[in-house]
């Protein structure tokens, strides 16, 4: 129930000493205002990183040729490699579980015509699985499928700023992409969390680009999708690819440069990891924050209680009973904790949202604080009020009326 007295008086208690209210309600604020800001940053960290992994399925494995830097059964470092057919055949036969796999072939800066506008793109073969693998999102139309790649058809998928710089926002869909002097039929356009560089990416059918444009037998990528796998069954699948791969393309073992395979299963568990790690760091610099705040606010209610001894002790002449003299005392504790702590929240929320449009990196988006984090906050103001007031209002209530009367 609302008692408009007592809290009139808490008010008027809390306000007759401005300095040193203003000082323990500075640090309060202070140390949430921390909090906030630093969760918020944290989370910023956390969706820019989150996003980076949304561009690939988490649940794949990525076989990316490099160049070898170690002298390996007479041949000598510095040599490409290159996957073959017959290499991404092998490595199906290596896995204890068959695989949904994809190849891939790139190439960069590829000059595409539609109409009388042109520009320089992304070319990509693929395999239909690789939608699923590169978490690609369909706008319209279809992907490349099982058929385009069979008869080698000359089809194309665009991505969103294709659509936006040959075709000025139109429906591209049935139209013709003229790419190394060929017309492609586009059949779907994408769109991918990746940003600016994948959605700048054509997709043609992998045996099109592969045959048509003379790659000959090489493929390029290998992606391979885990499905369920656990972490460990993933590891393992990993470690078989690469220990089966480097003994046939005759790349040294201890030669981490002359193939890269990336499970992405692993990279997402340590990403948890970590930030689950930062997470609780944050939590922990900021209750240790508060903690401080919460000492001075027992130290100011001590100071006030000693101050009103003469008062306790005439409520309780007067018949105030312990519970109503506790109550009053970490009412005031608790008050003095949820205004600063508001007003700490609101400065940090408020900073948040000032700086969050400003930032414009790929692995930092959307510094601000959800709705959990701050109402754990304000329950944590409210626990922490109780506790600090706790203290001096049981102090109080052991004051006995004769010798409060008494005190100077």
């Amino acid at each position: 129930m609302f008692d408009r007295d007592a809290w009139l008086e808490i008010a008027h208690t809390v306000l007759s000493n401005p300095l040193r209210t203003g000082l323990t309600g500075l640090s309060i604020a202070l140390g949430m205002f921390i909090l906030v800001v630093m969760q918020g940053l944290g989370f910023g960290l956390e969706n820019g990183v989150t996003a980076q992994f949304a561009d690939d399925a988490t649940n794949s494995v990525w076989i990316r040729p490099g160049r070898t830097t170690l002298p390996y059964r007479g041949r000598q470092p510095n040599r490409r490699i290159a996957l073959k057919e017959g290499d991404a055949a092998g490595v199906a036969g290596v896995l204890e579980e068959p695989q949904p796999s994809s190849r891939r072939l790139q190439m960069w800066g590829v000059t595409m015509t539609a109409g009388s506008e042109q520009g320089e793109y992304m070319l990509r073969g693929v395999d239909p699985i690789y939608q699923e693998l590169e978490r690609t999102e369909l706008t319209a139309g279809r992907f490349i499928s099982p058929r385009d790649l069979t008869e080698l058809r000359k089809v194309a998928v665009i991505g969103e700023n294709v659509v936006r710089d040959l075709f000025k926002g139109q429906t591209p869909i049935g139209t013709e992409l003229q790419v190394f002097g060929s017309n492609y039929r586009i059949v779907g356009t994408f769109k991918d969390a990746g940003g600016r560089w994948e959605n700048n990416a054509v997709y043609v059918p992998f045996t099109t680009m592969q045959k048509r444009l003379g790659w000959g037998e090489e493929v390029g990528h290998l992606v391979y999708s885990t499905g369920d796998l656990s972490l460990e069954a993933s590891q393992r699948m990993t470690e078989d690819m690469t220990t089966w791969l480097k003994d046939r393309l005759a790349i040294h073992p201890d030669d981490n440069s002359g193939l890269h395979v990336s499970n992405n299963n692993e990279m997402f568990g340590q990403f948890v990891a970590i930030f689950g790690g930062i997470r609780l760091f944050i939590w922990g610099i900021g209750l240790m924050t508060l903690l401080a705040g919460a000492v001075s606010v027992a130290n100011i209610m001590a100071i006030v209680v000693k101050e009103r001894t003469k008062e306790i002790g005439v409520r309780k002449a007067l018949g105030a009973t312990n519970g109503s003299i506790i109550g009053l005392i970490v009412q005031e504790a608790t008050a003095l904790m949820l205004v600063a702590g508001l007003a700490g929240l609101t400065a940090g929320i408020g900073l948040l949202e000032w700086v969050s449009p400003m930032v414009d990196h790929e692995y930092f988006d959307s510094p601000q604080v959800n709705f959990q984090v701050s109402i754990t906050a304000l329950m944590l103001l409210v626990v922490v009020g109780v506790f600090s007031g706790m203290g001096p209002a049981l102090r109080a209530v052991r004051i006995r009326p004769v010798e409060a009367l008494r005190a100077e």
